[in-house]
């Protein structure tokens, strides 16, 4: 029997997990890092400890299970997308490893929008224009320092842990695809891009496909992990993008929907699909795949949020979050609430909006409010999935994941709210599964029956109520570009 480990490094942990022949999950260890945030608006890793975790992760499983570790073909991996280090001529960083949250760029993603030829960005490589792409933390870098001018090589993460075990220094088509500065068509670093940047392609990676596969070359981690010589380094791609694929998320009608701190919803398309207006991302799975969709930084963290507001201790929110959806009636007695907390990726990408319960009369309690601030964080959601569906096609199976769903009502208002079957699905280890998947063909994914949601008669007041959001929405955008104007 031959044994597989995926490594999902992510922006909070790094997981890695033992799976057999037939893609069952074994076991798991994660293994997590601190996050630093020096300066307002930094978000930032150090590489050397993300390292660590990995290698102390992989460590760690293994010695757990002595008698499959001489039999482990290969370990592939998944990253998070977004991450940039910057490297000097001796191979060493001159930064921390960047996060997707950063947004120190956000003022210049604003300027730069205002150009003529600002959108032709996103038709190139698939990336919406916000602070996460690191095309505009380097840009951020151009403008405010002088490390371009040192940088060897600017790098992810898990081009960083990649170099360290191999020696080379490449990267997948998936995460190449997330950088906001590679040809989505043609899979090469784009030279015109690179060019406002004043830098050339070899200060990047060597890219290459997500099948690729390389030797395990670091001493140190043959040592401490006792992987044997013949275990292969398969490099895989983004955790976004193999979710889709470890879910078995792959035909045409069906999308994924994750909700825990923040949310996206995806879908994987046989062609590369572009919005007009770039509300919506494309990235590279495979060959022949691509992943469509929108990530919104609004969901748990709201209820989070709200939950202590509305209670002096927060858990009971939680609690009592059934009894407030079942005793309330859909349109939260008149209220819509406008769910941009915390600024908003897609589909508006504009980190300064706001959020704002609209329509309170006397007659509203603290159930309708939370009911609001459930539909309303839906509704986005749905907004994202009328954008995606506007160049794919109609979806009517969702395949939903996160802490928010384990909630009955939670899963069952969604179905409602977007007017299609919904599935609540275990999306635990997903990425890693599916960065797994890319190495082995033809094996079926051996899934359980999930409990499903329908929706029912409710859905076409749902769907009005909608329609009511989507006018209080664009002009909850209008204002906020009015009130900047004012200032």
């Amino acid at each position: 029997m031959k044994y597989y480990i995926g490594a999902d490094i992510g922006t909070t942990s790094t997981k890695v997990v033992l799976f057999d022949e037939m893609f069952q999950n074994l076991d798991f260890v994660s293994k997590g890092y601190r996050t630093y945030q020096d300066k307002a608006h930094y978000a930032e890793q150090d590489p050397e400890e993300v390292f660590e975790s990995f290698l102390q992760a992989v460590e760690e499983l293994l010695n757990r299970h002595e008698e499959k570790r001489e039999h482990v073909a290969y370990m592939a991996f998944s990253s998070a997308m977004h991450s940039l280090i910057l490297m000097d001529e001796k191979d060493q960083p001159l930064t921390k490893s960047i996060l997707w949250s950063d947004s120190r760029a956000e003022e210049l993603v604003e300027e730069f929008k205002k150009r003529e030829d600002a959108g032709a960005f996103y038709q190139k490589t698939g990336t919406p224009l916000h602070p996460m792409s690191p095309f505009f933390k380097l840009l951020w870098f151009q403008n405010n320092t002088d490390l371009l001018k040192k940088t060897k090589k600017a790098i992810g993460i898990k081009e960083f842990i990649m170099r360290k075990i191999s020696g080379e220094y490449v990267v997948d088509y998936s995460i190449a695809s997330a950088t906001g500065l590679f040809h989505l068509q043609d899979l090469v670093f784009d030279e015109e891009i690179l060019q406002e940047l004043s830098m050339v392609s070899s200060q990047f990676s060597r890219p290459v496909d997500v099948e690729e596969m390389f030797s395990l070359k670091n001493l140190e981690a043959l040592s401490r992990t006792k992987l044997p010589s013949s275990c292969k380094v398969l490099i895989g791609g983004s955790d976004g993008c193999l979710a889709n694929l470890g879910g078995d998320v792959t035909e045409p009608y069906e999308a994924a929907v994750t909700l825990g701190t923040s949310g996206a919803v995806r879908i994987t398309s046989d062609r590369i699909l572009l919005h007009p207006e770039g509300k919506t991302f494309c990235y590279y799975l495979r060959k022949g795949q691509y992943v469509l969709g929108g990530a919104v930084n609004n969901g748990g963290n709201v209820l989070a949020y709200l939950s202590g507001l509305f209670y002096e201790h927060p858990d009971h929110f939680y609690r009592d979050l059934s009894k407030n959806l079942l005793e309330s009636e859909p349109g939260a007695e008149g209220i819509t609430f406008i769910p941009y907390l915390y600024g908003e990726r897609a589909p508006y990408y504009d980190g300064h909006l706001f959020a704002g319960f609209v329509g309170i009369t006397p007659r509203a309690e603290k159930k309708h409010f939370i009911r609001a601030a459930v539909e309303g964080i839906f509704f986005n959601l749905k907004e994202v999935l009328t954008e995606i569906e506007r160049l794919h096609g109609k979806i009517s199976l969702l395949k939903v994941s996160g802490g928010v769903f384990e909630n009955h009502e939670m899963a069952s208002i969604l179905a409602e709210v977007m007017g299609c079957e919904v599935q609540r699905v275990d999306a635990a280890s997903s990425s890693a599964l599916g960065a797994v998947r890319l190495g082995i063909e033809g094996i079926r994914l051996n899934t359980k029956k999930k409990e499903m949601f329908l929706p029912g008669e409710k859905a076409l007041q749902y769907e009005e109520n909608f329609k009511r959001y989507q006018k209080i929405t664009k002009a909850v955008v209008r204002l906020k570009y009015l009130l900047d104007e004012e200032d």
